[in-house]
């Protein structure tokens, strides 16, 4: 788990009151989306992944998983 120092400054600008461990996990599923998404934009996933809807639906069902979302 990330320390409450590296969280200090996410929590005070943007989750003024939210714990630790729901920063962090919002960070970190919030890092994925952007990710995958950047990825399929900038053409990182050619000649790699075949089925990009495929893999896009998988990569944000686990995303939503992480946080808790029904899937």
């Amino acid at each position: 788990m990330c320390s409450s120092d590296l969280l200090r400054r996410l929590r005070d600008t943007a989750m003024p009151g939210v714990p630790d461990d729901v920063a962090a996990t919002a960070l970190t599923s919030w890092a994925g989306v952007f990710g995958v998404i950047s990825f399929e934009l900038f053409g990182q996933f050619n000649n790699v992944i075949t089925d990009l809807p495929a893999y896009f639906d998988y990569a944000i069902t686990s995303l939503a998983r992480l946080v808790g979302l029904p899937t």
